[in-house]
This record gives C-alpha cells, structure tokens and sequence, in this order.
C-alpha cells in the first residue's frame, strides 16, 4: 500500500498541472494553425502558418482544356507580427477550441472548410459546413481566407495537379485534420 502512494501523488500532481493550463493556452501560444478549404470539384485554398510567420498557401482551381483533375499552385510568405497579433485575439475571443458546430450531412458539393491549432502537445480543430452559420468560426475562417489570398504575392513554389495529400514540413498530414474535425453523427 505504501509504494502506491508516491504513484498517486505523482497521478494527483499531473492532474492538478493539466487543470490549471488556461482555456486560451493554445490561442495564446500556437505554433501551427491550418486551414483546409479544398472542395473535391470546384477547388478552394488551403493555408498553414507557423507560429514564426512562416505560411504556406494553395489555390486549387478546376482544369483548364487539356488539363487533368483540379490544378494547384502553391506559394510561401511571411505573415506579419500584426496579422499573427490578430490571430492570437481572433482564436481567443472566440474561445476557438470550444466552438461547436453543427454535426450533419453535407448537401451535395458543400464544402466543409477545417481549421487546426496546435501549441505545444496540445491540438484542437474545428470544420464547419459551408451553409451553416457560427460567428465565430466564421471571424477567424474569413480572416485566415484574408491572409491566405495575401499570399498570391508571396514566392510561387510549385504549380501542377492537385495533391490534397502535400503539406508543409512539422504539419501533421491533413487526414489527420479531417479525422479530428470529422462529424459526429
């Protein structure tokens, strides 16, 4: 009984850590956050930030005549310290990893855009349908949509068909986003 003990204060140490990590620790502290925003006919953009400014963006478009399955061009840039600053304030006031949305099925060719922040261990994320309305998944998707486009001015590091299974070195793999936000039904 007495070599328990340590173990159970050791189990009650970690338990009381974890519990006092603030609600806005990943807000406030993120090193990755990812937007996935391709619909598998008409294309979209995908965008991942790290937490140094360094982000990726990815426009995918329908082919052109001649072409096959959707095209993407892929561009890195910087983000500023004020548009990382917003970032910090939009995940927080918003309460981000506590957003629910509404877990259904999709109509036909709706797109269902996925936002991941991870800081550290910690990692939450959110997706929601594109006809389907929450204020603030909606704030910080049309930010991140914002900085995304900004990135067309950045350097142009690939063009060709779209792999929607490409991502920026240290991200996790994008299935591993989809299984996270995938609906509950």
């Amino acid at each position: 009984m007495l070599c328990c003990i340590p173990l159970l204060l050791l189990m009650t140490c970690l338990l009381a850590v974890r519990c006092t990590v603030s609600p806005n620790y990943v807000a406030d502290n993120f090193d990755q956050i990812a937007l996935l925003d391709v619909q598998g006919l008409w294309g979209g953009r995908d965008l991942w930030i790290a937490a140094d400014g360094t982000a990726y963006s990815r426009v995918v478009v329908r082919p052109e005549e001649g072409q096959s399955g959707l095209q993407e061009t892929r561009y890195q840039f910087k983000v500023s310290d004020q548009q990382i600053s917003a970032l910090h304030k939009l995940f927080r006031d918003h309460r981000f990893c506590s957003i629910h949305t509404e877990d259904r099925y999709g109509i036909p060719d709706e797109a269902r855009p996925a936002i991941y922040i991870r800081a550290g261990t910690q990692a939450c994320g959110v997706a929601k349908w594109a006809n389907s309305q929450h204020q603030g998944f909606d704030s910080i998707y049309a930010f991140l949509l914002g900085i995304a486009e900004n990135g067309l001015q950045g350097k142009q590091i690939s063009y060709g068909t779209y792999n929607w299974q490409w991502k920026p070195p240290e991200f996790p793999d994008n299935q591993t986003i989809y299984e996270m936000t995938r609906p509950k039904l």
